[in-house]
């Protein structure tokens, strides 16, 4: 960690007024480090910045490389409350050397060109990302972090004592690291470190950019109780009176924690005396201490189930598809609730841990196990084609030729059309000259059939009607016309035919009836819109964490 000291913090080279309209107060991506130009940033610039003052900062995460992603979502808060905001292009869930690398060259970078406070250093990162800047913190360069979907870095010693950093950590309610994050509340309040963890509605990824701003408003009450910004009590009257507002009314668990965080914050800074009874009575009350209980009953569910389909995923297909039967039931079944939330977890932990042990067991040549966790995988989202050709991959080299053909005629079936990566891939090389392997081949360059009804012309925009479409822009340092860089999907109304084809919230689409999204105008998207479709749609998507694409059919059947 200590690879991380030693970053000096420096004025910023001056800008003209022609430099500040073009470049600030818009994200700028990629920005190259002078020093390290293979590193590079996201960058966002506050409208009102200038170098007579030094400004707080937040260096951002991914845990797949992709910085523009949290400097959006902190877009808002950064210009209303005057911070900068980079987010690395280069770190990732990987080796510890490399991502080090790509944080010294980010924060050197930005340190050479703006006036930043040394004072106020903050990070934030999702999943392995979190982790990472955990670790910044815990190094003494970040005096805050704001970690998603994850906690601190494995620490052969353990969580230090005391914590010199303040910590706001999120995580969604089917996040499989919740649980992870409600103990880490425990921890970090024994060790009476300045702390905040937020769940929200969604799963294992970045916070939503409203909690993004809530996050900037609590580090900038921090700063006011630390002496490094000075105390503005219109502010914080406005934020305790929202925090206020939004405690649970129940007399139960989140009513009691949502007290404890607000008289947490702002004991100093107002008056809490009476909230402060008000949770002492409810900590001591059978209502809390049984949903306590019970809370801690159902994570310890939730790691009974997990080691259950580690074991599982050794035995028979019969068992492994009984007990995936059975977990799906639950995370499908209608309505919400603690049980679905937790099965979900269940499925999300298990298939997160599958890809990371994958290429373990593949370089240790353990073929057998590999294709048992993915059989399970298969089992519990059958409808992600990325877990059948994997599947395929690993019962071929495990000399499964017959299973192997059935689970890559799977993955057809679930969208994979790579057709190139399957006449490719090493792991196949004794199945290519079968008749069957070819017969796979020929489905894979089969052009779609028509259907049998010819449909009337419908406009692309119609067909997309269930889609929640955001645009995203190239950099446009050089003025003119923006560009488009990809669409990224909002929300998808379920059980309609984009749903059903597999288009999820938080992919990205980059083509649409094979024209590609990137480096279009506005208009040119107006008028493919615009363009008529019959019987299908033809899309081409990549997951928000991921670099592969796959191609998406919308069938357009009366």
């Amino acid at each position: 960690m200590r690879a991380f000291l030693g970053i000096a913090f420096a004025v910023a080279l001056p800008f003209s007024a022609s430099d500040r309209a073009e470049l600030f107060g818009r994200v700028l991506d990629p920005v190259a480090c002078e020093a390290e130009p293979s590193q590079r940033y996201a960058l966002y610039v506050p409208s009102s910045y200038t170098s007579g003052k030094k400004w707080p900062v937040i260096f951002c995460f991914d845990a797949s490389a992709r910085g523009r992603m949290p400097v959006e979502r902190l877009q808002a808060a950064a210009e209303k409350y005057g911070y900068l905001v980079a987010g690395s292009l280069n770190s990732r869930n990987g080796p510890y050397a490399e991502n080090a690398v790509a944080v010294q060259a980010m924060m050197k970078d930005v340190s050479s060109h703006f006036s930043v406070d040394a004072r106020r250093v903050y990070t934030t990162g999702v999943s392995g990302g979190a982790r990472l800047a955990t670790a910044i913190a815990l190094s003494g360069v970040a005096k805050g972090v704001i970690a998603c979907a994850a906690g601190f870095p494995v620490l052969p010693e353990g969580i230090p004592l005391p914590i010199a950093f303040v910590f706001f950590g999120t995580t969604g309610t089917e996040d499989f690291n919740h649980g992870e994050m409600r103990r880490l509340d425990g921890e970090l309040e024994e060790r009476k470190a300045v702390h905040r963890i937020v769940v929200f509605n969604g799963g294992h990824e970045w916070a939503p950019a409203a909690l993004f701003t809530e996050a900037v408003e609590w580090l900038e009450l921090q700063a006011m109780r630390a002496g490094t910004r000075p105390r503005d009590d219109e502010f914080v009257r406005a934020q305790f009176h929202a925090r206020l507002a939004a405690v649970p009314a129940p007399p139960g668990l989140e009513r009691w924690r949502a007290l404890k965080s607000l008289i947490a914050d702002f004991e100093s800074l107002a008056d809490t005396a009476q909230w402060a009874k008000n949770a002492q009575e409810l900590g001591a009350s059978r209502e809390v201490k049984a949903e306590l209980k019970a809370e801690r009953a159902l994570f310890a569910r939730e790691e009974e189930l997990l080691s259950d389909l580690g074991n599982a995923a050794l035995e028979s297909t019969a068992r492994k598809q009984k007990r995936a039967a059975e977990l799906r039931a639950k995370a499908d079944g209608p309505g919400d609730s603690p049980e679905r939330r937790m099965v979900r977890r269940v499925i999300a932990s298990f298939s997160s841990m599958t890809r990371e042990t994958l290429k373990g067991l593949f370089d240790q040549e353990n073929y057998d196990q590999a294709a048992g966790f993915m059989e399970m995988a298969a089992a519990l989202r059958p409808d992600q084609k990325g877990n059948w050709f994997d599947l395929a991959r690993a019962r071929a080299l495990n000399g499964e030729r017959s299973r192997a053909l059935d689970a890559l005629e799977q993955a057809i079936v679930a969208g994979f059309g790579d057709t190139a990566r399957v006449e490719t891939e090493p792991a196949f090389a004794k199945l290519r000259a079968t008749a069957r392997f070819q017969a796979v081949l020929g489905k894979l360059r089969a052009p779609a059939p028509e259907t049998a009804t010819l449909l009337p012309p419908m406009r692309v925009s119609a067909a997309l009607a269930s889609v929640e479409l955001r645009l995203f822009y190239l950099p446009n340092a050089g003025g003119g016309v923006s560009t488009l860089s990809f669409l990224a999907v909002e929300t998808v109304r379920a059980n309609t035919r984009a749903a059903q084809a597999g288009l999820r919230e938080g992919m990205e689409l980059v083509a649409i009836q094979n024209v590609r999204i990137r480096g279009l105008s506005e208009e040119d998207l107006e008028k493919l819109m615009a363009l008529p479709v019959r019987n299908e749609i033809g899309l081409i998507v990549r997951e928000a964490h991921g670099d592969t694409e796959q191609a998406l059919r919308i069938p357009l059947r009366k």
